[in-house]
């Protein structure tokens, strides 16, 4: 049986959103040049998660780098491309990364109460984001 956890954190996008964990402990940009906004994928050489797709993941990582334009792209990759993550969870947001997931829909929260997400999470947990209540609920990989 797969151990369930409970995290609490601060919302900031409200809605309730679940998805297969993508962590990272980098910082990320959600600019097309960033992340591709017609496949949703990382393509920023070196970073860790380059080559993966965000799309319809809960996207974990530490806090948003470049410039404001990653804003209107989350919200481009969400109501064009469809190539969105389901939510995402920072150490801490950034205003480009927060307000981008305001409008485009996409639930989100940081400040995990209970320590750094990427030591609690894991990509491929299955992960539950409900910032209505400020709750994450992590299903733990087999």
């Amino acid at each position: 049986m797969s151990e369930t956890i409970t995290l609490h954190g601060h919302p900031i996008s409200k809605g309730v959103a679940e998805g297969e964990a993508l962590v990272c402990d980098k910082p990320l940009s959600f600019i097309a040049v960033g992340i591709s906004n017609e496949e949703g994928i990382v393509r920023i050489d070196k970073h860790p998660l380059n080559g993966q797709s965000v799309a319809g993941k809960v996207l974990i990582y530490d806090t948003d780098i470049f410039s404001t334009g990653g804003a209107l792209s989350i919200y481009t990759k969400k109501t064009i491309f469809n190539t969105a993550p389901a939510a995402v969870i920072w150490r801490n947001a950034h205003n480009i990364g927060a307000g981008g997931t305001i409008y485009a829909g996409v639930p989100s929260m940081d400040k995990i109460e209970e320590g750094l997400p990427w030591d609690l999470i894991s990509t491929g947990d299955w992960v539950k984001v409900d910032s209505e209540q400020g709750i994450v609920e992590v299903t733990k990989k087999s």
